[in-house]
């Protein structure tokens, strides 16, 4: 885990300072560009999730995570019903097309790569969720904001378990190699992905 953070550095720090993420964090993005965020995660994790449960069948390993419990597509789809979307209408952006393409071919080091990503945003999450709240007046159960903030107060202990058990899995140096290209490449479509988003 901390290979991944080391090597990721560069390309999250480019995903995190897309305008579409500094309206988030500063409670100012519009509901329709909220709406298609939502829209696009929906379609990664929908795959994510179906990708790792194929993972998991044939990877012992990853039956030590406790994976299923982290998932997140019920929570958007939540979210966008609250915020009046049907999953139907919905549309993938090129970037998110790519990524789910990248999520289907991706093998169990890669994928643990992609999963970091995404379980990783959830700390960030939770302070954009608190600046939406306050900035839309929502009430305390957050309601429409699942996805930002699943864990509630449990967050940081949630995050420091999933990092726990990744290190006692005996990733070999092939895998990390694969793990850290398969989060580069997920920081670089993620960042498209928010561009995309603000320019539909």
């Amino acid at each position: 885990m901390g290979r991944l953070k080391a090597d990721t550095a560069e390309q999250h720090i480019i995903a995190e300072s897309k305008p579409l993420e500094a309206d988030l964090i500063e409670g100012k993005i519009r509901p329709e560009h909220y709406r298609d965020y939502l829209a696009q995660r929906w379609f990664i994790h929908r795959e994510l999730e179906a990708a790792t449960d194929r993972a998991a069948a044939l990877d012992s390993r990853l039956s030590t995570l406790g994976l299923p419990e982290l998932y997140q597509t019920a929570n958007i789809e939540a979210d966008l019903a609250h915020v009046g979307a049907e999953t139907a209408s919905l549309k993938p952006h090129p970037g998110t097309k790519a990524l789910t393409d990248f999520i289907r071919q991706a093998d169990v080091a890669p994928l643990m790569g992609i999963y970091y990503v995404f379980e990783g945003s959830k700390n960030g999450g939770t302070m954009v969720a608190n600046s939406l709240a306050k900035a839309w007046n929502q009430p305390e159960d957050r309601t429409g904001l699942r996805y930002l903030n699943p864990h509630g107060e449990a967050q940081r202990a949630t995050w420091m378990q999933f990092r726990r058990k990744m290190n006692t899995i005996a990733w070999t140096d092939e895998e990390q190699a694969a793990m850290i290209q398969g989060a580069q490449t997920t920081f670089d479509l993620v960042a498209q992905i928010d561009d995309e988003t603000y320019a539909a």
